[in-house]
C-alpha cells in the first residue's frame, strides 16, 4: 500500500465503516467473537457478497482487515478500491468547494495576497452561515455563542486543487448512532450546509431581481433565508482584491446523513454581480439611498436658527414597516407650513432622495412639499 493509502486507512474507524455499510443497505449477519461483524446483502441472489467489518481499530491486523473489507465492497459496487476509500473518507463530512476562475490562476497558483484573502473570505462564508443557522438577522457583530464557537473550531481546511484555484472547507459530521438509526436528528454540520445553500439561493435570486428593478428592498426578504451583510461581504471578497474573478461555491454533502430534498448544490457568481452584492451588504447594514421617494407623516421636531434661510423638520414615517425619523431641510416658506402642520396635527408630504444610515434618515433634494391633512397613522410610498 502507498503511504497516502495507509494514511487514509488510519482515518477510517469501525464506526465509520459500519455507518457506510448501513447507508448502502448491507445487513448485519452475525459476529466473529468481539473482533468483527459479518455483513451480507439482503436478497438471496446477492447473498454471496460478504464484508467482514473489524470491530476494534486496536487489533494488530486492523489495516489489513479494512483493505479486505474495501475489496469486497469495491467488487460488489464494481468500482476501484480507491474510489470506495474516497467515498468513505468523505462520508462523515460536508464539503464546501470554493473555486475561483481567472487567467492568473489557471496554472494552479494565485497571487499571495489574493490567496490569503480567498481563504479568509471562505472562512467568513462559513462563519456567516453558521451564525444565521442559529439566528436570522441582517448583520452579525460582537461575541459569538459557545455553540457557534465549538462548531467553528471543528471546521477544517482541505488541500487546494490545481487548475482554477479551489479551496476545500471541511465540516465534519459527528456520528450519532441513535440519531442515525431513528432519522430524527440533523447534525449541526448539515444544518449549516443547508442554511448556506438556502442563503446562496436567496441572494442569487435577489441579485437577479435587483438588477432589473433597482429596488434596494428586494434584499429585505433574504434575511429570513439566512442572508446577512457578513455573507455578502464574504462573497465580495471571494472575487479578489480587484473584484474581477468569477467564483463558484459547491456544496457536497456526506453520505452519513440523507441529502435534503430540493438541495441545490452549485452556485456561480460573476464580477458583474459584485456591485449588487455590495448594494445588498450596505442595505443590510442599514446604509442605503433610494431616489424618487414620497414620504408622508407627522412632523415631530422643528429646528430653525435666526437669520437662516432654511429650517429643518423631522417627519415620523414608516420605511418597510419600521418607524423612522426622517429629517428634511426646507426653504423658510415651506418650513413655516410644516410648523403650522405640527401645531394643528396635520400630515406633510414630500418627494426626494431618501438617504438612510443606521442612526439617521434624511430626505435630500426635497420637492413638492405640501400639507396633506389629518391622519391617524403613518405611511410611506415609492413613486
Amino acid at each position: 500500500m502507498s503511504r497516502e493509502f495507509e494514511k487514509a486507512i488510519d482515518s477510517i474507524t469501525p464506526e465509520l465503516l459500519q455507518s457506510y455499510l448501513e447507508s448502502q443497505n448491507w445487513i448485519k449477519d452475525g459476529n466473529i467473537s468481539d473482533q468483527a461483524t459479518i455483513w451480507h446483502r439482503e436478497h438471496d441472489e446477492l447473498y454471496g457478497h460478504e464484508v467482514i467489518q473489524p470491530s476494534n481499530s486496536n487489533i494488530r491486523s486492523y489495516g489489513q482487515r479494512l483493505v479486505e473489507a474495501f475489496k469486497a465492497i469495491a467488487e460488489f459496487e464494481n468500482r476501484e478500491i480507491s474510489a470506495v476509500v474516497d467515498d468513505m473518507l468523505n462520508f462523515s463530512l460536508d464539503l464546501i468547494k470554493v473555486r475561483v476562475e481567472h487567467p492568473d490562476v489557471e496554472g494552479g497558483t494565485i497571487p499571495l495576497d489574493d490567496g490569503v484573502l480567498l481563504i479568509e473570505r471562505s472562512r467568513d462564508l462559513l462563519i456567516a452561515s453558521t451564525l444565521s443557522t442559529f439566528k436570522k438577522q441582517k448583520v452579525f457583530s460582537g461575541s459569538r455563542s459557545q455553540d457557534v464557537q465549538d462548531f467553528l473550531s471543528k471546521l477544517k481546511l482541505g488541500q487546494t486543487e490545481v487548475g482554477s484555484f479551489v479551496v476545500n472547507l471541511i465540516s465534519p459530521i459527528e456520528i450519532n448512532r441513535n440519531a442515525q438509526k431513528d432519522g430524527c436528528e440533523t447534525s449541526l454540520a448539515r444544518s449549516v450546509s443547508v442554511n448556506l445553500a438556502r442563503s446562496l439561493t436567496a441572494i442569487s435570486a435577489a441579485v437577479s431581481k435587483y438588477s432589473d428593478s433597482k429596488s434596494i428592498f428586494d434584499f429585505e426578504e433574504t434575511v429570513g433565508k439566512g442572508v446577512s451583510a457578513n455573507l455578502c461581504d464574504a462573497l465580495i471578497g471571494l472575487s479578489g482584491r480587484t473584484k474581477s474573478r468569477c467564483f463558484s461555491i459547491k456544496i457536497k454533502t456526506g453520505g452519513l446523513e440523507a441529502e435534503p430534498i430540493n438541495f441545490y448544490n452549485n452556485y456561480e457568481f460573476s464580477p458583474q454581480s459584485i456591485p449588487y452584492l455590495e448594494a445588498a451588504s450596505e442595505y443590510l447594514k442599514g446604509r442605503y439611498t433610494v431616489k424618487n421617494f414620497h414620504v408622508s407623516g407627522l412632523v415631530s421636531v422643528l429646528k430653525h436658527l435666526p437669520n437662516d434661510e432654511y429650517g429643518q423638520v423631522t417627519v415620523k414615517a414608516l420605511i418597510k414597516g419600521k418607524l423612522k425619523s426622517i429629517t428634511i431641510q426646507l426653504p423658510l416658506e415651506e418650513y413655516w407650513l410644516a410648523f403650522d402642520a405640527h401645531r394643528t396635527g396635520n400630515e406633510v408630504s414630500c418627494h426626494g432622495t431618501l438617504n438612510v444610515s443606521p442612526r439617521s434618515a434624511q430626505l435630500l433634494e426635497p420637492s413638492s412639499f405640501e400639507v396633506t391633512g389629518r391622519t391617524d397613522g403613518f405611511f410611506m410610498t415609492k413613486t
